[in-house]
């Protein structure tokens, strides 16, 4: 490695870094998420995609609140980015798979 061991003098040069690379990140993640494609730029396959709170709302036909309380009950697999919360549909038609709405 070329890099010189860290040192108080170089430090808020390496935490700016830091932020920075973090910060491209976070871009990448979101672009990732909010796409329907891979990165390849192939379309995503239906159970492939992630959904936000809305989009699952639509999908399983039913309110933005019933999406939260489903979650907070622990009853909908979900992955959280920041302050956001993201559901995949292959493990979210599993969750569901033989439950049918009564």
């Amino acid at each position: 490695m070329n890099e010189q061991a860290p040192n108080f003098d170089r430090l808020p040069g390496m935490v700016y870094g830091l932020q920075q690379q973090v910060t491209e990140l976070k871009t990448m993640i979101q672009d990732f998420v909010s796409s329907k494609t891979n990165p390849t730029g192939q379309p995503l396959p239906d159970e492939q995609r992630f959904y936000g709170d809305r989009e699952l709302a639509e999908y399983l036909n039913c309110t933005v609140q019933t999406v939260s309380r489903q979650k907070q009950a622990g009853k909908v697999p979900f992955h959280r980015y920041g302050r956001k919360y993201y559901y995949l549909r292959s493990e979210i038609d599993a969750a569901f798979r033989g439950k049918e709405a009564k």
